[in-house]
C-alpha cells in the first residue's frame, strides 16, 4: 500500500502528466524544441508540446532555463555597477549560454529518443532513461503500447491464475517495500551527505572569508609600514641635506669671520705701516726689487697651482661622472637580475604548485590501498615547497643584503668625497691665508669658483634627491600594480568558485526534479499495480461467487435427479421432468461416477480457493482410479442439463495439474518464481554494494575530518586541504551517481534477459 502524501504526490502528477496524451495531440503546430523561439523570454507558454515538456521533466529542465537571455538580463539581477560585478556578470552569462547549448543539445535528443521509441514501439535500442519511461504504466499508455496484459483479462476462467497472480502481489508488494526502502535509504543519505557538504561548505567559506580579512589587513600594514619607512628615508636624507647646507653654510660664515679679520690685521699693520713708513722707505728700493721678483714667482706658481687645480677637478668630475654611469648600470643590470630570478622562482613555484594539484587530482582516482604512498609523497612534495620556500626567503634576503650593501657603500663614498672637498676647501682657505696680501683678486676668483662648486654640489644633490623620490615613486606605483594583480587573481578566482557553486547548486536542483519525476513514474506504476491487484481481487471474488452458484445449482439439479428417480420407483412410471429430458437428448455424461468426480472437483476447487494453505494434491482423485470405478445402471442413464454442462466444463478447466496446460502453467509459475528471485537477489547485491559505497564514504569523511583537525594549525595548509577533500567529496558523489545508474542499467539488463529466455 501507498501513504497518503505518496498518494496525493501521485495523483497530482498523474492528473499533471494525464493532460500530455501523445496519441492526442498534433504537433504540427505546436511549440517544439526544434521550432520554439530561443530569445522570447515572455513567450507563454514556453513549449506546448507533449514530448518536449516530457523530455524537460525527464531531464529535470525547466522551459525557461532554455531561453537565450541578453547579457542585460544579467546586470539587471546583479546589484552593483562596480567593474568587478561587470566582470563577473559576463562570466555568468557565458556559463549560462554554455549550460544551456548543453541542456537543448540533451533535452531534443531525448525529444528525438522518445518520437523513436513511439515509432518502435518500445523495443529498439534506447537509453534506461527511456526505458524506464516506456515500461512504466504512464509512458506505455501515452506512447500507445497498450494498457494491462490480455491474459489478465482473460483469466477469468482460469483458477490456477489466482494462485499466480496471488504470488505475483507478494512479490509485487515485496519489490514496492525493497524499492521504497531503498530510495528512503538513499534519499536519508544524500539528504545527510548534502546537509554535510552544506555545513562544511559554510564553514570553508568563513574561514575563507577571515583568512582574506587577515591577508588584507597583513597586506594594509605591511603597506602602511613600507611606506612609512619610505617616508622616513626620505625625512633622514633630507634632514642630511639639509645638514650638509648648513654645514656649508657655516664654513661660509668662518671664512668671512676670517677674511674680516684678516681685513682688520690689514688695517692693523697699515697703521703699524705708517709709523714705520720712514723705515720702508729706506728699505723701499730693495724690498720692491725683493717683492717683485716674489711677487712673480708667487704669480706663476699660483697660475700653475691654478691650472693644476682645475686639471685634477675635471678629472675628478669626469671620473665620477663614469663612476654614476658605471654604478647606474650595474645597479640597473643587477635589479634586472634580480627581477628575473623573482619572477622565475614565482614561475617556477606556480608551475610546481600545478603540477603538485594536477598530480593529487590525479592520485586522487586511484585505489584505497595506494593512499598511505600517496600521503607520504604529499608531505615530501610539502616539505620540499617549504624548503624551496625557505631557499627563495634566503636568495631574497641576500639580493636585500647586497642591496643594502650597494647603498651603504654609496653613502660611504659620498661622505668620502664631501670630506675630501672638505679637506680640498681647508687646503685652499689655507693657502688662501697665506697668500692673503698678495692674491685678493685670486681669492675673488677663487671664492667665485667655490660659489660655483657649492652651487654645482647642491644641483647634484637635488638631482640625486629627485632621483631617490622618484625611484620611491616607482617602487610604490609597481607595488600597487602588484597588489591590484594580486586582488584581481583573487577576485576571480572567488568568482569562479561562486560560479561552481552556483552550478552545484543549479545540478542538485536538477538532479533533484530528475528524482522527483521518476519517483512519481514509480508511485504510478505502483498505483498502476494497485488498481491490478484489485482488479485480481474483484475477479477472484467474481470466481468464487460463481464457483458458489455453480455447487448450489448442481446440488439443486442433483436432488431433483433423485427425486425423479424416487418417483419413478415409487409409480413405476419411467417419465422424466421435461427438462430433464430435454437436456438429455442434448448431452449423455459417460458415467455417474465421471459427473460425481467432476461435481467433486469443482467442489473441492471451491474449497482450496477458499482456504489457501489447501493443497491440490489432497482435494483430487488419480484419473486411473476415476475409471476403475464401476458405473451404475441408474444413474448412467441419467440426463444432464445446460447448467450441468456449464458445472463439467468449468470442472474440467480446473482438473488438477496432471493436464498439459496445467503441467505447462505450473512450469510457467516455477519461471516465473525463478525470474523474481533472480531480480531480488540481484537487488539485494545492488543494495549491499550501495551500502558498501556509502560506509566507505561516510568513513573517508571521517578520515577527513580527523586530518583538517590536525591540520587546524596552519591556515593555507588547511585551506589546500579542503580543497582536495572538496573534489574527493565530488568524486564520491559521481561515483554513487555512477554506481545507481550502472544498478538500473543491470536491473533491466536482466529483466530483458529473463523476459527473452
Amino acid at each position: 500500500m501507498v501513504s497518503p502524501g505518496r498518494s496525493n504526490g501521485l495523483a497530482v502528477a498523474s492528473n499533471g502528466l494525464s493532460k500530455l496524451e501523445f496519441q492526442d495531440v498534433d504537433e504540427s503546430d505546436a511549440i517544439t524544441l526544434d521550432n520554439f523561439d530561443e530569445t522570447d523570454a515572455m513567450a507563454d507558454p514556453i513549449l506546448n508540446s507533449p514530448r518536449s515538456v516530457e523530455a524537460c521533466r525527464m531531464l529535470g529542465v525547466e522551459p525557461d532555463e532554455l531561453i537565450q537571455r541578453p547579457l542585460e538580463f544579467f546586470f539587471r539581477s546583479s546589484k552593483g555597477g562596480r567593474s568587478e560585478d561587470r566582470e563577473f556578470v559576463n562570466k555568468r552569462a557565458a556559463r549560462y549560454e554554455k549550460n544551456r547549448q548543453i541542456q537543448l543539445r540533451n533535452v531534443r535528443a531525448q525529444r528525438h529518443e522518445l518520437m523513436q521509441a513511439q515509432l518502435d514501439g518500445g523495443h529498439g535500442s534506447m537509453s534506461l532513461r527511456t526505458r524506464s519511461y516506456c515500461h512504466s504504466p504512464v509512458g506505455a499508455a501515452r506512447l500507445g503500447f497498450g494498457t494491462l496484459p490480455s491474459c489478465c483479462l482473460a483469466s477469468v476462467q482460469d483458477f490456477s491464475v489466482i494462485g499466480r497472480e496471488k504470488r505475483e502481489l507478494e512479490r509485487i508488494q515485496q519489490r514496492q517495500a525493497l524499492e521504497l526502502q531503498q530510495m528512503l535509504n538513499f534519499e536519508l543519505k544524500m539528504a545527510e551527505l548534502h546537509q554535510e557538504r552544506e555545513r562544511k561548505e559554510r564553514e570553508q567559506k568563513r574561514r575563507e572569508e577571515l583568512f582574506a580579512m587577515e591577508r588584507t589587513r597583513r597586506q594594509r600594514e605591511s603597506d602602511e609600514l613600507r611606506r612609512k619607512r619610505e617616508i622616513e628615508r626620505a625625512e633622514q636624507h633630507r634632514i642630511e641635506l639639509e645638514l650638509a647646507r648648513k654645514q656649508a653654510q657655516d664654513q661660509q660664515k668662518e671664512i668671512m669671520r676670517r677674511e674680516q679679520r684678516a681685513k682688520q690685521e690689514e688695517a692693523r699693520r697699515q697703521r703699524d705701516a705708517q709709523l714705520s713708513e720712514r723705515e720702508r722707505q729706506r728699505h723701499q728700493e730693495e724690498a720692491r726689487v725683493q717683492s717683485e721678483m716674489h711677487q712673480l714667482a708667487q704669480e706663476r706658481e699660483a697660475a700653475r697651482k691654478l691650472k693644476e687645480m682645475q686639471e685634477r677637478e675635471e678629472r675628478l668630475t669626469q671620473e665620477r661622472e663614469r663612476q654614476r654611469h658605471l654604478k647606474a648600470r650595474e645597479l640597473a643590470e643587477k635589479q634586472a637580475r634580480n627581477t628575473a630570478r623573482i619572477a622565475n622562482v614565482l614561475q617556477e613555484k606556480d608551475l610546481q604548485r600545478k603540477y603538485q594539484l594536477e598530480e593529487a587530482a590525479r592520485k586522487q582516482q586511484q585505489s584505497e590501498e595506494r593512499r598511505q604512498a600517496f600521503e607520504e609523497e604529499r608531505r615530501a612534495k610539502e616539505e620540499e615547497v617549504r624548503l624551496q620556500a625557505l631557499r627563495k626567503k634566503e636568495t631574497i634576503e641576500g639580493v636585500q643584503h647586497q642591496l643594502a650593501l650597494i647603498e651603504e657603500e654609496r653613502r660611504e663614498r659620498l661622505r668620502e668625497q664631501e670630506r675630501q672637498a672638505q679637506l680640498r676647501l681647508m687646503q685652499r682657505v689655507h693657502e688662501k691665508q697665506q697668500q692673503l696680501e698678495a692674491q685678493q683678486r685670486e681669492e675673488r676668483r677663487l671664492e667665485s669658483e667655490r660659489r660655483r662648486a657649492y652651487e654645482r654640489m647642491e644641483s647634484q644633490l637635488h638631482e640625486k634627491q629627485s632621483a631617490i623620490l622618484r625611484k620611491t615613486e616607482e617602487k610604490a606605483t609597481i607595488a600597487q600594480r602588484m597588489q591590484e594583480q594580486k586582488n584581481a587573481s583573487v577576485r576571480a578566482r572567488l568568482q569562479d568558485a561562486k560560479l561552481r557553486e552556483e552550478e552545484i547548486q543549479t545540478a542538485l536542483m536538477r538532479k533533484n526534479k530528475q528524482d522527483e519525476y521518476r519517483t512519481n513514474l514509480l508511485l504510478s506504476r505502483i498505483e498502476t499495480d494497485n488498481h491490478r491487484i484489485q482488479h485480481l481481487k474483484e475477479q477472484r471474488e467474481s470466481l468464487i461467487r460463481r464457483r458458489q452458484q455453480i455447487k448450489q445449482m448442481a446440488s439443486r439439479q442433483k436432488h431433483e435427479i433423485l427425486e425423479s428417480f424416487y418417483k419413478m420407483k415409487v409409480t413405476k412410471k419411467m417419465e422424466l421432468p421435461k427438462h430433464i429430458t430435454a437436456n438429455m437428448v442434448a448431452v449423455r455424461p459417460r458415467s455417474a461416477s465421471a459427473a460425481m468426480n467432476h461435481t467433486q472437483s469443482v467442489d473441492d476447487t471451491v474449497i482450496s480457493n477458499g482456504n489457501p494453505r489447501a493443497t491440490p494434491r489432497t482435494s483430487r482423485r488419480p484419473m486411473s482410479a476415476v475409471a476403475r470405478r464401476p458405473r451404475s445402471a441408474a444413474t448412467s442413464r441419467r440426463p444432464v442439463s445446460s447448467r450441468d454442462r456449464q458445472s463439467l466444463s468449468d470442472s474440467s478447466s480446473c482438473d488438477g495439474p496432471y493436464s498439459a496446460d496445467d503441467v505447462e502453467k505450473t512450469r510457467e509459475l516455477t519461471d516465473d518464481e525463478k525470474r523474481a528471485t533472480a531480480i531480488n537477489e540481484l537487488r539485494r547485491q545492488q543494495n549491499e554494494e550501495l551500502l558498501k559505497v556509502l560506509e566507505e564514504e561516510h568513513h573517508a569523511e571521517e578520515q577527513r575530518e580527523h586530518l583538517l583537525r590536525q591540520a587546524s594549525t596552519a591556515r593555507r595548509e588547511r585551506v589546500r586541504m579542503e580543497k582536495l577533500f572538496d573534489k574527493e567529496r565530488a568524486l564520491a558523489s559521481e561515483r554513487i551517481m555512477q554506481l545507481t545508474d550502472r544498478h538500473e542499467r543491470a536491473l533491466a539488463a536482466k529483466m530483458d534477459q529473463l523476459q527473452t529466455t
